[in-house]
C-alpha cells in the first residue's frame, strides 16, 4: 500500500495518464479556482492548469492519439467539449444536450477517445469521432442507468454499458460481435467501480460498497475476488468518472 497526500476538501478526484508514461497520475480539479492540479508521476512534477468554469465536468482523456490525457471539460448548460491545446488554446465542440451525460471512450478502436454522451431520457448513446465526423446511435439502457462504458470484450473498442442501481444488473452490447450480455453484480447503493484488475487487457465488473468499504471484483479470467479497502465516506478512484 502506498499512500499520497493530494487536494483539497470538496476537490474532485480527475485521475489520467496526463505524462503519457503508461501511469495514471494522481489529479483533482478545484471548482473555486478552476485549476487542474496534476502530480506527474514521471518525474513528481506538479502541474497546474486553469480551465472551464464552475458547472463544468471534467473528462480528461487522449482525444488526439498521442498517448497522453488531455484537460478537458463538457458543459452540461450548453453541450459544448473544451479540449485544453499545448500552447494554451482551445478546441471547442459542440456535442450533447442538457440533461445527457458524458461518456467518452474509444468507441472506433483508433486509439483516440470519442465524444459521447448518454441520454438517460430516452436511453440512447451518441458517439461522434471528431477526427472522421463519423456519428454512431444507440439505444441502451433506460433513465437511472449508470453508464460504464469500456472495452469488456477486448477487442480495443469500449462497449455501450450500463450499470443499474435498482436491481444491480450489469448490461452490455458489445462492440465486436453486437451480442447482449446481462449480469447481476452488486446491490442497492454500491458504486461500479469497472477496471483492468486482472490484467488482461478486458475491463471487469466490479463494485465497491460503502457500508463496509468493500470490493466485489468479478474478473474475466480469475474468478471472484473480494476486498477491505478505505473508508464508507472514501470516493473510489475507478468511479471517478462514473456520472
Amino acid at each position: 500500500m502506498s499512500v499520497q497526500r493530494w487536494g483539497l476538501n470538496g476537490d474532485t478526484i480527475v485521475p489520467a495518464d496526463y505524462d503519457g508514461d503508461g501511469k495514471t497520475d494522481l489529479a483533482v480539479r478545484r471548482s473555486s479556482d478552476r485549476n487542474f492540479y496534476i502530480l506527474n508521476s514521471s518525474n513528481g512534477t506538479m502541474t497546474v492548469r486553469t480551465f472551464g468554469i464552475p458547472g463544468d465536468m471534467a473528462v480528461p482523456a487522449d482525444y488526439d492519439g498521442d498517448g497522453t490525457a488531455e484537460v478537458v471539460v463538457w458543459r452540461p448548460s450548453d453541450g459544448t467539449w473544451y479540449i485544453a491545446l499545448p500552447d494554451g488554446n482551445y478546441s471547442a465542440h459542440h456535442w450533447g444536450l442538457e440533461g445527457d451525460l458524458a461518456v467518452p471512450a474509444d468507441y472506433s478502436g483508433d486509439g483516440r477517445t470519442d465524444l459521447a454522451v448518454f441520454r438517460p431520457s430516452e436511453g440512447t448513446w451518441y458517439v461522434l469521432d471528431i477526427v472522421t465526423g463519423a456519428i454512431s446511435i444507440k439505444r441502451w439502457g433506460t433513465s437511472g442507468d449508470r453508464p460504464v462504458q469500456g472495452d469488456y470484450s477486448g477487442d480495443g473498442r469500449a462497449d455501450f454499458v450500463v450499470f443499474r442501481p435498482s436491481d444491480g444488473n450489469w448490461y452490455r452490447l458489445n462492440s465486436n460481435d453486437g451480442t447482449m450480455h446481462s449480469i447481476r453484480w452488486g446491490l442497492a447503493g454500491d458504486l461500479p467501480v469497472p477496471g483492468d484488475y486482472d490484467g488482461d487487457g478486458k475491463l471487469d465488473v466490479a463494485i465497491w460498497r460503502p457500508t463496509d468499504a468493500s470490493w466485489w471484483i468479478l474478473t474475466s479470467n480469475s474468478g471472484i475476488v473480494t476486498r477491505a479497502f478505505g473508508l464508507s465516506d472514501d470516493t473510489p478512484t475507478p468511479n471517478a468518472f462514473v456520472f
